[in-house]
């Protein structure tokens, strides 16, 4: 992808050939010219490796009409649209065990226990196809009976979270027993204050991710009890968090790595202990397990590229290794590199906030490319009242964290939609709230999809107000517009 060697997609390509011996070039040079992988006219390597997992140790795929058929399913859609979660999903439970059946699948879809409210919830069907994953289409009347267990009631609710808890350790093991869950649940070192403390259970589940429940109360009960969670005198949950990230799906800790960790110098900021710079690190460690070269870490944070004004700036650390989340430690000479590039530069100064809007769509995906950042900083969308608006990329950025730099059709159709021909921030500041708050974890709402629900709603309206004396005209009209598709984004929102 991109004209760059690709690990991803060697990675990809490797899984269906595990103990099938090397691809032959012609074939795997054909394969992936398919035209089914275009998403949009867009290569798709997402789309491409939901079908490479079905097929992991099967050898490539050999058929492109059978993956052409596949993909006209029906049953794929959500809210009139192809849905590339949906088609995950389902691949993460055929993992290794072919294509579905679509008949099987079409049933399964139907199946009345992934609604709530009446809506079917893509991430309840995910929540067991991580349990699930490689082991198949799960059985009705067992998923059923999993979710109306009283365990699942956290303050008289039905609780989401504790259930994606327990599904994360159990992921790819199939779905979880009753007593089993009950007994971990039972255990009284989940209690903080005398009261159950959902963050404390998901902390050790991070580390049991894929390996199953717990077997003994007695290893966490000696975790909580070790003094180095203390600090300022007081047992500190974001410092477990924070040393239980990086051992994500490595199983529980143990103590001495643990305290020689804590105990370099490295993470003192002007003379105190600094969570934040901690905090730092393990991110770009997440899953990798604990840290073990504080010489590294001493070289990273001598780095001159972290000074601004000649001063340690912590934030532009956070910035830039934001990207690197789950990836590994910063290299110096591609982070120098980088900032350096002249796009950063705002009136003539380097600018922090405008980095770090950039760095927010790409946490966890890598560092930066220069000539897309550059493309993509150059596009007249970002134009208002004939200058660079920061603010509006800012509110973008808001509904593309780790999702990637956006596409310019989307946005330049995003603000043809907007209720004001010329974007002043002011006019469209109701619409551009409400779309950060409702689509921060879907990311940029789909124009079309928008324009149909308005459509809908206008017709309500219309019909509702006929009659009743209205004229098309009046001066309250601009801002009935805006009323309009606030309620349109409101309408499209994911549940």
């Amino acid at each position: 992808p991109d004209g760059e060697f690709s690990m991803e997609l060697l990675r990809t390509v490797s899984s269906m050939m595990s103990r099938r011996g090397f691809p032959d070039k012609g074939t795997l040079t054909a394969m992936l010219a398919w035209d089914c992988w275009k998403i949009d006219g867009i290569s798709s390597f997402e789309l491409f490796r939901a079908f490479s997992s079905m097929m992991s140790g099967k050898g490539l795929i050999n058929d492109q009409a059978q993956v052409v058929e596949i993909l006209a399913w029906e049953c794929w859609q959500l809210d009139g649209e192809f849905n590339m979660e949906l088609l995950r999903s389902i691949s993460s439970m055929m993992n290794h065990r072919g294509f579905p059946d679509k008949d099987t699948l079409t049933a399964m879809l139907a199946w009345d226990c992934w609604k709530l409210d009446g809506k079917f919830r893509i991430d309840l069907l995910r929540i067991f196809s991580s349990m699930m994953r490689g082991c198949g289409i799960p059985q009705k009347e067992k998923v059923e009976a999993i979710l109306v267990w009283p365990c699942w009631q956290v303050e008289g609710k039905f609780s989401f979270d504790l259930l994606r808890i327990f599904s994360s350790m159990s992921h790819g093991r199939g779905l979880i027993k009753q007593a089993e869950v009950e007994r971990v649940l039972a255990w009284p070192c989940w209690q903080v204050n005398g009261k159950f403390s959902l963050d404390l259970l998901r902390i050790f589940s991070s580390m049991m991710n894929s390996q199953g429940l717990f077997d003994d109360e007695a290893p966490i009960k000696t975790i909580l009890a070790w003094d180095c969670w203390k600090v300022d005198g007081k047992f500190s949950l974001p410092l477990l968090r924070t040393i239980a990230s990086m051992m994500n799906g490595r199983g529980l800790l143990k103590k001495a790595p643990v305290e020689q960790l804590l105990s370099w110098p490295c993470w003192q900021l002007n003379g105190k202990f600094s969570l934040d710079l901690l905090r730092i690190f393990s991110s770009m460690s997440s899953g990798r397990g604990l840290l073990k070269d504080e010489a590294r870490i001493n070289a990273i944070l001598a780095w001159e590229c972290w000074k601004i004004e000649g001063e340690f700036s912590i934030e532009l650390l956070r910035t830039v290794a934001s990207m690197l989340s789950s990836r590994g430690l910063l290299e110096k000479e591609p982070t120098e590199s980088l900032l350096l590039w002249p796009c950063w530069q705002v009136d003539g100064q380097f600018s922090l906030p405008l980095l770090r809007t950039i760095a927010s769509m790409m946490c966890g995906r890598g560092l930066l490319k220069k000539a897309p950042v550059e493309q993509f900083l150059s596009w007249s969308c970002w134009q208002v009242d004939g200058k660079f608006s920061l603010k509006l990329l800012q509110i973008f950025s808001v509904m593309m964290t780790g999702r990637g730099l956006l596409k310019q059709t989307a946005v330049e159709a995003f603000m043809a939609w907007l209720p004001s021909d010329h974007i002043t921030l002011d006019k469209e500041q109701t619409c551009f709230k409400a779309a950060c708050q409702l689509f921060t974890t879907t990311g940029l709402p789909d124009p079309k999809t928008l324009t149909d629900i308005e459509a809908t709603l206008r017709r309500y309206i219309l019909g509702m107000t006929s009659g009743e004396g209205e004229s098309g005209d009046s001066e309250d009209e601009p801002q009935e517009m805006v009323q309009i598709k606030a309620l349109t984004l409101f309408c499209a929102a994911p549940a």
